[in-house]
């Protein structure tokens, strides 16, 4: 079962998402939301974050002054693209 793994959580917060990096298998993904935007502009975290498609929302980088930052290969999604990843994934698991 395919996955997506929302995550909400600030990267300062890393037992949440370490939590979620433990959880990850093959297929799953990655959408970034809220303070969790902010991981996809470390380096420390393109790491991690690497081997499953991740997307970061649009609305929320912007809020925070971030567009310009985010890291490759992460995919910048507007809600309209996170509604249809949360039908595209068979599951949605909130972190």
């Amino acid at each position: 079962m395919n996955v997506l793994h929302t995550q909400s959580r600030s990267p300062s917060d890393s037992d949440g998402l370490s939590l979620m990096l433990r959880a990850l298998t093959p297929g799953d993904g990655i959408l970034l939301m809220q303070d969790a935007v902010i991981a996809a502009t470390l380096p420390q975290w393109q790491q991690p974050l690497s081997g499953h498609p991740c997307y970061a929302l649009k609305e929320d980088l912007e809020a925070r002054g971030l567009m310009s930052r985010v890291n490759a290969p992460i995919e910048v999604v507007d809600y309209d693209r996170f509604v249809q990843l949360t039908l595209e994934f068979e599951k949605v698991q909130a972190w």
